[in-house]
């Protein structure tokens, strides 16, 4: 069973494919389970990454889990906000860097919550422009790829 910290989410909000760390069945009792798809944030080392957990795992104590809204609360939109949060907070900080924060700490965060159908509109356009985004990137890798085999063909001595 996969067992996250903080280097396994990344800048993109998930987390990585595989990660670096493996959680044995004595341990997991031990540990904070969390299903796919809620959101985590790093609480410390690189703060404020936030991921929409895509596979169920168990998370070490540098993540906060989000389980239990107040209101109802699309997770997209919410992690797209946390994400968006984070950055405003980084350049209101010293130095540009927030070392760690508490469960505390966040909690004094003010951030607008849209009725639940705008946050799964919105959360559904970011999503999609992720997306695009993704797909463009391929493409571009695809086209510099056949762009060197091209050029190497062209310079083939045998």
């Amino acid at each position: 069973m996969p067992f996250v910290q903080v280097v396994d989410v990344t800048n993109k909000l998930t987390l990585v494919d595989d990660t670096k760390q493996k959680i044995s069945k004595l341990a997991q009792s031990k540990s904070v389970f969390v299903p796919k798809g809620k959101v985590v944030i790093t609480l410390q080392g690189s703060i404020g990454r936030v991921a929409i957990t895509q596979y169920d795992s168990y998370v070490d104590r540098t993540l906060l889990i989000f389980e239990n809204y107040v209101k109802p609360t699309n997770e997209y939109f919410w992690a797209y906000t946390l994400q968006q949060k984070f950055e405003i907070e980084k350049r209101r900080a010293p130095g540009g860097t927030i070392k760690t924060i508490t469960k505390e700490a966040l909690s004094i965060f003010e951030v607008h919550l849209p009725e639940y159908k705008e946050q799964v509109k919105i959360g559904t356009l970011f999503q999609y422009l992720d997306t695009l985004i993704t797909v463009n990137q391929r493409i571009s890798k695809l086209i510099f790829f056949y762009r060197n085999d091209t050029l190497s063909l062209q310079f083939y001595l045998p």
